[in-house]
């Protein structure tokens, strides 16, 4: 069920609610009109609450569980109107958390581990051939009793064949970056480690030429490498820190370093900050200074209303924190849990500002996580901007098709495909005529939306 069952007053009262410039934005000059985020698309996934990532190829969106549910792939084709297609079975005490596609190689790969006694932590690599909805498992790699926590999929520029998935184990000390090659999705192979020196290791970003990495040491704060001996293919790969450890650029009081994310062709990077509750006033976004990687600066801050401690005392019980940002151009488009999705501009780094949100409300989810607070707001993917749309999941609201208007939308018209969490990326390409007889997951659209494919997709 989507918002559009729950009838016509449902509906009037929620675009009321999305079609509204977000509270507390500085007011646009008089030749700047008001930015808005509104919904296209919706499926709640049966309101079965509990998802976590999304990853797009085709004409699918694949959407993960926090839980042990299975992976729901959705229709996508049409994306005013998303719709359910398939689903891979999820394993017992396992949440499959991390997805990634790629769809030229018709490939979704799956980052999955143990919520329990009994649950697995491994990479599972799939493949389709001509529908996106069925696809099979070819290759896995499994970390034994060591759980991932998140993932950066690096892929040769121009389509190569070296594909690295830079697997952050949310931990410090030895092991803490685990490398796994999947050039060859049949048999993933560990291309190498590195040892955290300070923190733990929640995540991290590459530069789109896989020179420079980003880690993002959680309490431990920043520090840049240069992992180009990983991309390059050397034999027995070191990453070499940039930053000195002395030098780290520090988490803020009570926060810490979540993810850290380049600006595209800037020497700039977009760090989050995830607190849970008891955490309020919550955690902002912060934008830093990356030219010298060795003197790491931090330039600017930006905040959600909850990130207030007024605002957030006066809140319902919930977590108001930045999460996943994916940036284009100067937008940023980063989840903020159950402060909804909010839209950043960037262009001004000393002085960004907030454009617009969307705080999904749509059904009460089946099943809940506790820990996060009971709003139905629950916005946590890294979003995935496709042909001028955002594609993201919600924890308790499901899958949701977003368009922006406003300052710099000329930069997500542009964007044929860009998601935080991958270097995978290519402009806008114009879109064959759609075709009654096009097979299952062709890369062309039904008549009511855009093509459907990411680089170079084929499926």
């Amino acid at each position: 069920m989507s918002r559009r069952d729950a009838g016509p007053l449902a509906v009037v009262l929620a675009l009321g609610l999305v079609l509204a410039p977000a509270a507390g934005v500085r007011p646009a000059g008089a030749a700047e009109e008001p930015a808005v985020l509104a919904e296209v698309g919706h499926d709640d996934l049966g309101a079965r609450g509990l998802n976590s990532a999304v990853a797009l190829a085709g004409r699918c969106a694949f959407v993960g569980s926090r839980g042990s549910g299975p992976i729901e792939i959705v229709d996508v084709v049409d994306p005013a109107h998303p719709r359910t297609a398939g689903s891979l079975p999820g394993r017992p005490a396992t949440t499959a958390r991390e997805l990634r596609a790629i769809p030229d190689r018709r490939l979704l790969i799956v980052l999955s581990y143990a919520l329990g006694r009994g649950g697995a932590n491994r990479f599972d690599v799939y493949r389709w051939t001509d529908d996106c909805a069925r696809p099979e498992p070819i290759g896995a790699h499994d970390f034994g009793g060591q759980p991932p926590h998140e993932f950066y999929l690096w892929r040769d520029p121009g389509g190569g064949q070296r594909i690295l998935l830079f697997t952050a184990m949310f931990k410090g000390g030895a092991g803490a970056l685990q490398v796994v090659d999947v050039s060859n999705p049949a048999a993933p192979s560990l291309a190498g480690t590195w040892s955290a020196p300070i923190g733990s290791l929640h995540s991290l970003s590459l530069s789109p030429d896989g020179r420079r990495a980003y880690l993002a040491l959680w309490t431990g704060g920043l520090l840049v490498a240069d992992v180009s001996e990983f991309t390059a293919g050397a034999a027995s790969p070191q990453l070499h820190l940039l930053t000195p450890v002395a030098g780290a650029l520090p988490a803020p009081a009570g926060g810490n370093v979540h993810s850290a994310v380049p600006v595209p062709s800037r020497e700039l990077l977009l760090l989050t900050d995830e607190r849970y509750p008891p955490g309020c006033p919550y955690g902002p976004a912060r934008l830093v200074d990356a030219a010298d990687p060795a003197h790491l600066r931090e330039i600017g801050t930006i905040a959600a209303p909850e990130n207030d401690i007024a605002v957030c005392r006066g809140s319902p019980f919930a977590t108001y924190t930045s999460h996943n940002p994916t940036i284009v151009g100067d937008l940023a488009f980063v989840t903020w849990y159950a402060s909804g999705v909010q839209v950043l501009d960037l262009a001004d780094p000393a002085h960004p500002r907030r454009l617009a949100e969307f705080r999904p409300a749509a059904s009460e989810p089946g099943q809940r996580d506790p820990q996060l607070g009971g709003t139905r707001t629950m916005t946590w993917s890294y979003p995935i901007v496709r042909d001028g749309l955002i594609y993201l999941a919600d924890i308790d609201e499901g899958l949701y098709v977003l368009r922006y208007r406003g300052p710099g939308q000329e930069s997500v018209s542009r964007a044929g495909f860009a998601e935080g969490n991958s270097n995978l990326t290519a402009p806008v390409e114009s879109s064959p005529t759609p075709s009654p007889s096009s097979p299952p997951g062709s890369p062309t659209a039904g008549p009511a939306g855009p093509r459907a494919g990411g680089p170079g997709d084929r499926g």
